[in-house]
């Protein structure tokens, strides 16, 4: 495996940050002009919006190769989201249905709330030489459901997921809160700050050490507890090339806490500093 190392924290974010800066002080600059057209076109859509909405494509996202590391690994990156009516919807590994929907006095503004299944990817004890005797942690399904509130082009939630497979019989919940805007018909920006939450279930799984695995790894043994697992940012840029065609960059920035950067396979060998970007082609059906 060749390993790549991102540059130090402090030039990484000395290039990202001003990039977010302007973007965050742009998107308030139009704020009161986007609210005024917003739902002007919103109505006028609303007569013509299809009951399925499809989005299929690929790309690449270059990311750390396990959650902790400081080794980066570009991978392929299928992609897939679909919506219908408002109703049931597939973004990537996760389904969902919105079960109930409050809908305010704008078409930008609703309350949803419902049940969701993701897929849970595991951890092979190969993907870097830092997890050789920690064994593999199985892919598996979670189980879990979501609370959303939407307001203009702000945006909070909650969603909560449990193992339901017996991969790590974990527990997680992530808050989030985000703001979008459009910068004309072709070009809009995402931007989303999230907290997650973790049990001691999830924690050992993924950050503890055991007896055996200190043995067979050479690795100090290690208990974490529960608790706020990171902090994570991200910026998203859509470009739409042609009526169907599409293209969304991403850049990320998670920062590990508490237990979870106390541990071995970050304190010792990877990194609390958790970077990702990635570019994706889609086609809009």
């Amino acid at each position: 495996m060749k390993n790549t190392i991102l540059p130090p924290a402090s030039q990484f974010l000395s290039r990202i940050l001003p990039f977010a800066a302007a973007l965050w002080v742009l998107s308030f600059a139009a704020a009161a002009q986007q609210a005024n057209t917003q739902a002007n076109a919103q109505a006028g859509q609303a007569a013509e919006k299809k009951d399925w909405d499809i989005r299929l494509g690929a790309g690449a996202m270059y990311q750390p190769d396990y959650e902790g590391s400081d080794d980066y690994e570009a991978a392929p990156l299928p992609f897939l989201m679909v919506n219908y009516r408002d109703l049931v919807f597939l973004r990537g590994p996760m389904l969902g249905v919105n079960a109930f929907t409050w809908q305010g006095p704008r078409p930008s503004d609703k309350l949803q709330a419902g049940p969701l299944l993701r897929y849970q990817m595991g951890r092979d004890d190969g993907d870097n030489d830092a997890l050789r005797g920690l064994g593999d942690i199985d892919a598996g399904a979670e189980i879990g459901g979501f609370l959303n509130y939407r307001i203009g082009s702000w945006s909070t939630g909650l969603t909560v997921f449990h193992d339901a497979s017996g991969a790590h019989d974990g527990w997680t919940a992530k808050v989030s809160g985000g703001y979008m805007h459009s910068f004309g018909p072709k070009l809009r920006a995402r931007s989303e700050i999230f907290a997650t939450w973790a049990d001691e279930n999830y924690t050992q799984s993924f950050f503890g050490i055991t007896a055996a695995q200190a043995q067979r790894s050479g690795l100090r043994q290690y208990t974490p507890e529960a608790g706020l697992k990171d902090v994570s940012l991200s910026l998203d840029l859509d470009y739409s090339l042609t009526q169907h065609w599409g293209l969304t960059g991403r850049v990320g920035y998670k920062r590990l806490l508490g237990d979870a950067a106390s541990s071995p396979l970050v304190e010792d060998k990877g990194s609390a500093d958790q970077f990702s970007t990635g570019l994706i082609l889609s086609y809009k059906f």
